[in-house]
């Protein structure tokens, strides 16, 4: 190691000490202790005279902020959905008589906090703010915290202004799936997009929709693509489609991880991804999260409007007293569609269930949550002719995974 280097290593305890403890403001408020006692002991007027200035300079810099944004009023709210990962946009309307100055805006939101600087507020001043969204949840946020460093920048002078109550809405993350498997069938990944098409004998004309990318060109409905200005193509609902039904473990206590990055957390992931296929695929879907008041939720073919049942999905919570296994076992015997049952769980639990129309489990790797760097099986593999197993652990991509 260099001198230098060395040096460095034994500056760098020093200067985040002193980055922590010693500001601007701080350091002041040293040298008017110095120079007073300096002119004290030795009666040197002019350091009184510097002592009185440093004294009227921090007066200032405390006093200054207050007065220019006592009256400032701020109202929030969310544009639009957010999801888990992504960006929560806040917009702000500040009401204030007279322009602010270096004003820096803070919020809380669960166990994370977001700030931003502005240079200038002017009155009846419109903006919009981001935040990182990293944990799901329905938030009631606090007064919004503001600081103040006008007009010199000497100390960030703590306001209290007055907010609007504002509520916001972070859903479960979602993935892309393209496709479903189906457990008991020929063909264990089938294309879910073509089950709606087929003109079988089981099956009825049910109306036409706008093409997708992957619909065959021989369902295209020409007379009605004329009329419309755009390809559309004939739709058909069977009778043989099978009904999913996904049940979600909410026992209070019986999700591993800690924090936002647990299992009940990936479970909603999973769950609010089933729900955005199920209605692009025009699926019946069934959906129950064992909280302490059950969820229940369905998405039937040609439902548009998602968004109650992802802020359902926001606001649950596992606080839930049913086991897993027995409140599998009680959402089954109320069933009467007979469905593709959908768990998702770690592998810490166990499951004694056989639905006659097949299952897909989904089971994440205990171990993975206490050493995640370590080697774990991921994949699809098949237990018995109507069981698929989805393994996944903590670092698993799952979208990758899944539509591998």
């Amino acid at each position: 190691m260099s001198r230098t280097a060395a040096l460095e290593a034994r500056i760098q305890p020093l200067a985040r000490w002193l980055s922590r403890y010693v500001n601007g403001h701080r350091l002041l408020w040293l040298l008017v202790l110095v120079c007073f006692l300096i002119a004290w002991n030795r009666g040197i007027a002019l350091l009184y005279g510097l002592v009185a200035l440093l004294l009227a300079l921090l007066t200032i810099s405390w006093i200054a902020p207050w007065l220019n944004l006592r009256q400032l009023h701020i109202r929030r709210q969310q544009l639009g959905q957010t999801q888990v990962g992504q960006l929560i946009q806040l917009q702000y309307t500040f009401v204030t008589p007279q322009p602010g100055y270096f004003v820096t805006l803070s919020e809380h939101i669960g166990d994370h906090s977001g700030s931003h600087f502005l240079a200038r507020i002017e009155p009846q001043h419109s903006c919009c703010l981001s935040y990182p969204a990293s944990q799901r949840g329905i938030f009631q946020l606090a007064p919004s915290q503001i600081a103040s460093g006008w007009p010199f920048g000497l100390l960030d002078r703590p306001i209290s202004a007055r907010s609007e109550p504002c509520q916001i809405e972070i859903q479960p993350a979602r993935f892309d799936i393209h496709t479903l498997p189906q457990p008991g069938s020929q063909n264990p990944l089938p294309e879910g997009s073509d089950s709606c098409l087929q003109r079988q004998a089981q099956s009825e004309y049910s109306g036409v929709r706008p093409l997708r990318p992957g619909d065959s060109l021989k369902h295209v409905h020409w007379s009605a693509s004329a009329r419309q200005q755009q390809l559309v193509v004939r739709e058909y609902h069977s009778y043989d489609t099978p009904c999913w039904l996904v049940v979600i473990d909410a026992q209070r206590n019986s999700a591993i991880g800690q924090g936002s990055d647990n299992s009940f957390e990936y479970a909603l992931s999973i769950a609010a991804s089933l729900v955005q296929f199920a209605q692009q695929q025009q699926l019946r879907l069934q959906l129950v999260v064992g909280c302490q008041q059950p969820l229940q939720l369905t998405v039937e073919p040609g439902k548009q409007d998602l968004q109650p049942v992802f802020s359902a999905l926001a606001a649950v919570q596992d606080d839930g007293e049913l086991e897993y296994s027995q409140l599998l076992q009680q959402t089954l015997n109320r069933s009467s569609d007979n469905p593709v049952l959908i768990t998702v769980r770690h592998s810490g639990q166990t499951l004694d269930c056989q639905p006659p129309a097949g299952h897909i489990d989904i089971v994440f790797n205990q171990q993975s949550f206490i050493t995640p760097m370590a080697s774990y099986a991921e994949g699809w593999r098949s237990l018995n002719p109507h069981c698929l197993q989805l393994q996944l652990h903590r670092l698993s991509n799952i979208a990758q995974v899944w539509n591998a």
